[in-house]
């Protein structure tokens, strides 16, 4: 096993926010394995609380392996917006016109 491996969360193997895939990485596991074996043992009576809050302590301990990624909770919320990035910016339409339609023209008639 390579000594200078550090744990990080994943910047491109992701889900929430890395976690799983970093450990996946670090591993040299299967990401896919590592994520059913996280949601068996969530789903394990006894032990899913367990595993909620070490995932949610995980998330805010082990560091990001992009660093200009910016925080967890920025990264959440990227991860939990409605599909677009705070990096793009609005289209604007130039030179529209609005015409009322009537229900006889949307008809064909």
């Amino acid at each position: 096993m390579n000594t200078n491996k550090k744990l990080r969360r994943s910047a491109t193997n992701r889900v929430i926010s890395g976690v799983l895939g970093g450990i996946s990485e670090y591993l040299n596991w299967n990401s896919t394995l590592v994520r059913i074996l996280y949601v068996v043992l969530a789903f394990t009576p006894g032990i899913n609380v367990v595993a909620i809050i070490g995932y949610i302590v995980m998330m805010f301990t082990i560091p990001s392996d992009d660093s200009r990624s910016g925080s967890t909770f920025d990264q959440l919320k990227s991860t939990f917006s409605s599909g677009t990035s705070t990096d793009k910016s609005r289209k604007v339409i130039h030179n529209v016109e609005e015409k009322d339609v009537h229900d006889d023209q949307k008809r064909g008639q």
